[in-house]
């Protein structure tokens, strides 16, 4: 029996494949390689496969027209249909197994590190030391009437204690946008901080809410009320292009917009105008409409924009949680039992695995 990995798994997820279930594995992780495997060389490494564990390969029509041994699909995204044709590999008769919610505490933490990062300045406050704004002579003791040593760094004029302010979190209001998997984790972290939380989400009842204090708001509500706005929605017809000029228009110009979801969920263009005239504070950005940023891109020259690389879901454990999910779901296929996540469910009306070679 044959198995191709091309997405990053644990070294526990790969010995419960080769050694508790027998297959021969072609490991060719995405992190040992410099760009995902060319369609014809992909097609070559699947003749014979029966289990494929993917991570951003593309398995198209062409693809599974050319692979007849292929039983079953495991996508380590929380979203497969972004590389995976989902209706083709249900024709083929193929389940399509998936990892929701697998960089959920990953992207929470990073969230509230980006909150805290653009609203008390700390990424900017790091430029501008690292770039020579704030360097000097030392100075030991400023004040020398004390029985301490005084404030050294200055809290006078153009000092960064004056011009680096940011607002403490007790008492702010948090707007979620999505209240799925990472929302939640969102919302559980804010506890600590004091913050009043307001989430937008229409496939979210308030009483899913109820367990992290959530209101739940309209998203007019939601933008015209909240001191930070974050955003953690899934790319869909329906939020493709959510947040717009007017959206951001009805934020307060104090307040700060954080993304680290997906770029196509708003119009950077209108982010980009309301930053430059004072629409809103400040905006902490992972993700961008397109990736990656042009080195003379309007963001890289805003002092209130935090901006990092798509590290959100990088978090090391990750592979850990997306390795168990897809061995479970396999050793269910394997054992005629229902998968937890699957995103092509009515296939396995037909589906018996086979143990072919």
């Amino acid at each position: 029996m044959k198995a191709l990995v091309t997405a990053n798994l644990s070294s526990e997820a790969l010995s419960r494949l080769e050694d508790e279930h027998g297959f021969d594995v072609d490991y060719a992780p995405i992190a040992e390689r410099d760009t995902r495997l060319p369609e014809d060389e992909f097609i070559d490494r699947l003749q014979g496969v029966e289990i494929l564990i993917v991570g951003y390969e593309g398995v198209s029509e062409r693809v599974l027209d050319a692979t007849e041994d292929l039983q079953i699909i495991a996508c380590a995204r929380g979203g497969p249909d972004a590389n995976v044709d989902i209706q083709a590999a249900t024709e083929h008769g193929i389940p399509v197994l998936y990892a929701p919610g697998r960089n959920a505490i990953s992207v929470a933490d990073f969230t509230w590190g980006m909150i805290l990062s653009v609203g008390r300045q700390i990424a900017h406050a790091h430029h501008l030391l690292h770039t020579g704004t704030y360097t000097g002579d030392p100075v030991s003791d400023a004040a020398s009437g004390g029985e301490r040593e005084d404030v050294t760094w200055g809290v006078a004029q153009d000092s960064p204690y004056a011009n680096l302010k940011g607002p403490e979190l007790r008492d702010k209001t948090l707007g979620i946008i999505g209240m799925g998997a990472i929302g939640q984790e969102v919302a559980t972290r804010a506890q600590g901080f004091g913050v009043d939380l307001l989430g937008y989400d229409p496939y979210v009842d308030t009483e899913g809410m109820a367990d992290h204090t959530v209101e739940k708001a309209d998203l007019e509500t939601l933008l015209e009320e909240s001191d930070f706005v974050t955003v953690h929605c899934p790319v869909t017809e329906s939020t493709r292009g959510l947040l717009g000029s007017d959206e951001f228009a009805a934020m307060k110009e104090s307040a700060f917009f954080i993304n680290t979801a997906r770029g196509a969920i708003i119009d950077q263009d209108a982010l980009v105008e309301s930053l430059q005239n004072g629409g809103i504070r400040g905006a902490a950005l992972d993700v961008y409409d397109k990736e990656p940023l042009p080195e003379d891109h309007p963001l890289l020259k805003l002092d209130n924009t935090v901006t990092t690389p798509h590290l959100a879901g990088a978090a090391e454990e990750v592979v850990d949680h997306h390795s168990q999910m897809i061995l479970d779901d396999i050793e269910a296929l394997f054992n005629g039992s229902q998968p937890v996540h699957i995103a092509d469910d009515a296939v396995l009306e037909d589906f018996s695995f086979t143990r072919k070679h």
